[in-house]
C-alpha cells in the first residue's frame, strides 16, 4: 500500500510538475539563454518573502481548524472515485501518516502548486495586472475541479471554496514570488483531509 502511494506520488510529480517545468526550462534556455537557477526562481522555486509565508502558515492552520470543526460527512470521501478512499479504515498508524504526507505534500501539494501557481500563475503575473492574473489563475485551477460535478454533483459547494482558496494562494505566490506558501496551504488541507478520513473510519 505504501509502495503504491510512493509510486503514485512520484508519477504525479513527473507528469504535473516535472515535464511542464522541463518544457518551461528548455523554452527559456533556448529562447532567452536563461540559466536553471533563474528559470527556477521565475517558477517560484525559492523561499520568497517570509511575511507572506507567515500569512500562508496562518491560512493553513485556519483551513485545518475549519475542516476539523466542520467535520464533513464521511461518505463524501469514501466513494469509489474519491482519492481519500484508500485511507478508509487505516486509523492513525505508521502506514496512514506517511501515505497522507505523500498524498498531501508531494502528490497534490507540490505537483499542483508547481504547475498552477509556479508556472501558470507566474507567467500570467508577468503579463497581466495582478488582479486579472490572480482571477485567471484561480479560474484555471478551478477547471479540473469541475469534474466534481460529474462524479459527485452534491459536492458543488466545494467549488466556491476551491476558487476562494486559489485566490489566496495566487496572492501569496505573487507577493512572495514563491510557491512555498501556497504549497504549505495545499499540503496542510490535503494531509488533514486524509488523516481525518483514516481516523473517523477506523
Amino acid at each position: 500500500m505504501l509502495a503504491n502511494a510512493i509510486a503514485s506520488a512520484a508519477l504525479n510529480v513527473v507528469v504535473l510538475g516535472g515535464i511542464p517545468f522541463l518544457v518551461y526550462y528548455l523554452w527559456h534556455r533556448i529562447r532567452h539563454k536563461r540559466r536553471l537557477g533563474e528559470v527556477a526562481r521565475r517558477a517560484g522555486l525559492q523561499v520568497g518573502d517570509p511575511k507572506y509565508i507567515a500569512w500562508s502558515v496562518a491560512f493553513a492552520a485556519a483551513s485545518v481548524a475549519a475542516l476539523l470543526l466542520w467535520s464533513p460527512p464521511l461518505e463524501y470521501f469514501t466513494t469509489e472515485d474519491s482519492p481519500q478512499r484508500e485511507f478508509v479504515g487505516l486509523g492513525l498508524t505508521g502506514t496512514s501518516i506517511p501515505m497522507a504526507l505523500l498524498y498531501g505534500v508531494v502528490k497534490t501539494g507540490f505537483a499542483e502548486e508547481l504547475l498552477f501557481r509556479g508556472l501558470i500563475a507566474g507567467s500570467l503575473g508577468r503579463r497581466l495586472r495582478l488582479l486579472w492574473a490572480n482571477l485567471l489563475q484561480a479560474l484555471i485551477f478551478l477547471l479540473p475541479h469541475l469534474l466534481i460535478l460529474v462524479a459527485r454533483p452534491e459536492l458543488w459547494m466545494l467549488l466556491p471554496i476551491v476558487f476562494a482558496t486559489s485566490l489566496f494562494l495566487g496572492w501569496a505566490r505573487f507577493r512572495s514570488e514563491s510557491i512555498l506558501g501556497p504549497w504549505l496551504v495545499h499540503a496542510a488541507a490535503n494531509v488533514a483531509t486524509c488523516v481525518m478520513v483514516a481516523v473517523r473510519s477506523a
